[in-house]
């Protein structure tokens, strides 16, 4: 009799820790993490990477502690006011000196919109690195019990040698292909005026012909305090489940840094999702067909 209480007793335990962790499971982001993970991922020194992807003015004000310092606009170059990723022979030295290893988890944040964040996510997912998550809403949603330095952290060189994943990486030439055929579809970060040609930052109005539009505002929910937190994992799964996740997926938006959240959201998705580089900036630049 005792026996099988205690099984029973075994199996109601063992039913609840699974029904938890299926919970759990519901609730979270595969690449995303929260301020309470990250605080205490720094309380106990756990072995992580933390880079705040804002300008070195913004960092200076106040930033997370043990973060170093990683500016998007380090790992571009800027040709046309479009944002074209350095290539492996520039973006090298500057990963070592930043200190990435392939061996640790790098958490990445920024403000608060994830721009900064998503698009470096995307610059250290080309060069090889697998073991990335971002903060959900950054700074934004860092809580003020949580403390802040103005110290400096100065990253320990590290001799990692950077490996090109093209498959993330779309070309001039793939958004060219992917404006034409059935195998893929592209999809337009910017503003719903930008796409239906109302309004550019270029002097063609219009969109890359077959686009879709895809408003990063579509992701968030905000919270009564007036920060942006990305919406549950449920919540984007109904966005998605609209789109075909059978083609290769091409996102862009005007300079290059919008549209990589997207990326971003649609990689944890499961969607073979590669990023426009130069995005609509070249496209025009490079007077290509447009639709309206």
């Amino acid at each position: 009799m005792i026996r099988c209480i205690v099984v029973t007793f075994s199996f109601v335990i063992l039913f609840f820790i699974g029904l938890a962790s299926v919970y759990a499971n519901e609730r979270q982001h595969q690449w995303v993490i929260d301020s309470a993970w990250l605080q205490h991922q720094i309380m106990h020194k756990h072995p992580i990477i933390i880079f705040d992807a804002r300008s070195l003015e913004e960092y200076q004000q106040g930033h997370i502690n043990t973060a170093i310092n990683f500016p998007i606009t380090l790992t571009y170059v800027e040709i046309n006011n479009a944002y074209y990723v350095k290539n492996l022979k520039k973006i090298a030295p500057l990963l070592q000196q930043k200190g990435v290893k392939a061996s640790q988890q790098i958490i990445i944040y920024d403000q608060g919109d994830l721009n900064n964040a998503a698009r470096l996510f995307w610059v250290l997912e080309l060069y090889g690195i697998k073991n990335i998550a971002i903060l959900n809403g950054g700074m934004d949603a860092w809580p003020e019990q949580y403390p802040l330095t103005k110290s400096h952290t100065t990253p320990q060189p590290s001799q990692y040698f950077p490996v090109l994943n093209s498959s993330v990486y779309a070309s001039t030439t793939v958004a060219k292909v992917a404006a034409y055929s059935d195998l893929y579809q592209l999809y337009d970060s910017r503003t719903l005026d930008e796409f239906m040609g109302k309004r550019s930052a270029t002097e063609k109005f219009g969109h890359i012909p077959k686009a879709k539009s895809i408003q990063n505002s579509v992701f968030f929910n905000t919270t009564t305090a007036g920060v942006k937190l990305l919406k549950s994992p449920k919540q984007l799964d109904v966005i998605f489940a609209t789109l075909d996740k059978s083609r290769k997926s091409v996102t862009y938006c005007n300079k290059g840094k919008a549209s990589t959240l997207t990326y971003f959201l649609m990689k944890q998705a499961g969607f073979e999702v590669s990023h426009y580089d130069g995005s609509w900036l070249d496209w025009s630049e490079k007077g290509l067909p447009i639709e309206k």
